[in-house]
């Protein structure tokens, strides 16, 4: 990784000369930079990331998720010691480049953080947009039993990335249920009352 650093970075500069290989090369830059990788300092991840294009930026995004997501009951200490450094120290700053694609990976990444997940949302949540397919995620986060360990920000979470999708998620009115159980007070929140009536009019 050293001995070709300056190439390796500069890459950055010419994504889209990469052909068929610039989301590899975005996701092994990310993986890079999520480290430890000796010689290379925060500062020049940070440089290469931010020169990314926007199809650049959700390949790094989906890599992020995918790297907390496979590091099974590591979770939380992958999110403290190497996916938060990297969201605070290396990914852009400019919510402009936000993405409903962007979105999806970032919430996919909230739920992956598991005890982390108040921490990883509130990271995070000014990129969170509507998702065009929110079924994974509210799959994802009905499975994880996240709602009732964490009602308020897994209501919080569901109102970011649902809108009025045609197709709703099936899970949503389980994961609303046990949002409510925990904190019944939450039954009268205006998040709670929108999405329950999205999911009676798709009859989920």
């Amino acid at each position: 990784m050293a001995a070709f650093k300056p190439q390796f970075l500069d890459s950055a500069n010419h994504y889209a000369d990469l052909g068929e290989h610039r989301q590899q090369f975005a996701a092994f830059l990310t993986y890079a930079a999520l480290g430890p990788t000796d010689g290379y300092a925060v500062e020049e991840f940070r440089s290469a990331i931010g020169k990314l294009p926007q199809a650049g930026l959700e390949e790094s995004a989906t890599a992020l998720s995918q790297a907390l997501e496979s590091v099974a009951d590591q979770r939380e200490d992958y999110w403290k010691n190497r996916a938060q450094p990297f969201w605070q120290q290396v990914w852009p700053k400019s919510r402009d480049l936000a993405t409903p694609r962007i979105a999806e990976s970032l919430a996919r990444l909230v739920v992956a953080a598991r005890g982390e997940f108040s921490t990883a949302l509130a990271a995070v949540k000014d990129w969170l947009r509507p998702i065009e397919h929110p079924h994974y995620v509210v799959h994802k986060l009905h499975e994880s039993d996240l709602c009732r360990r964490f009602p308020v920000e897994a209501l919080q979470l569901l109102n970011a990335v649902i809108a009025d999708q045609q197709w709703g998620p099936r899970e949503l009115g389980q994961c609303l249920d046990e949002v409510v159980q925990a904190v019944p007070q939450l039954a009268q929140d205006a998040r709670y009352l929108r999405l329950r009536e999205y999911s009676r009019k798709r009859g989920i």
